[in-house]
């Protein structure tokens, strides 16, 4: 489908055409769901995180901007919930192991190890933490995130140098 029969689908579906919103649906989903599978790494998750996506489209299609390509508006809404429920699930598992600390008086505390990632990893932008968890902890290749990210691989492998070292200045506590 070109740009220009897109935009009609989205204009339409924008004045209330739900046929519209089926068409932009199939033409955008499985960029969405891969998207979202390569960070989840569960596909029943991604399929719930799919449906996520397409309701926050709908829901937010009056801030689409006409002329922007669509299908990346989609699939950044999509990697953004990924990476949202990445963060929760780690969360989680943060307080699961500190319960079980609580409980059953571990001396080895990977909790505070987490905790003290995810204060780092706050140091970084949006896109610099996604590239790091993709490869620290999700072990992909630069090149399968620029291919993911539609970045090019010097990109990638600059971003995530350059984060590697504004998180080892940070935990060596020097200013930035």
């Amino acid at each position: 489908m070109t740009k220009f029969q897109l935009r009609q689908y989205v204009n339409a579906f924008k004045n209330g055409d739900s046929d519209a919103f089926r068409v932009l649906y199939e033409e955008t989903k499985s960029r969405a769901y891969y998207t979202i599978l390569l960070i989840v790494k569960n596909e029943t998750i991604a399929e719930d995180l799919l449906q996520d996506t397409y309701m926050k489209v709908v829901d937010k299609i009056h801030t689409y901007e006409s002329g922007t390509h669509f299908a990346a508006w989609v699939n950044t809404i999509a990697r953004n919930l990924a990476l949202n429920h990445f963060a929760r699930a780690k969360k989680e598992t943060l307080q699961d192991v500190q319960t079980d600390e609580m409980l059953f008086g571990r001396s080895e505390s990977t909790a505070e190890n987490e905790s003290y990632l995810h204060q780092l990893m706050e140091h970084l932008d949006g896109e610099s933490q996604e590239i790091v968890i993709r490869h620290v902890v999700l072990k992909e290749k630069h090149k399968t995130i620029a291919q993911a990210m539609h970045k090019p691989l010097g990109t990638i492998t600059w971003k995530y140098n350059e984060a590697i070292k504004r998180l080892k200045k940070v935990a060596n506590d020097e200013e930035i």
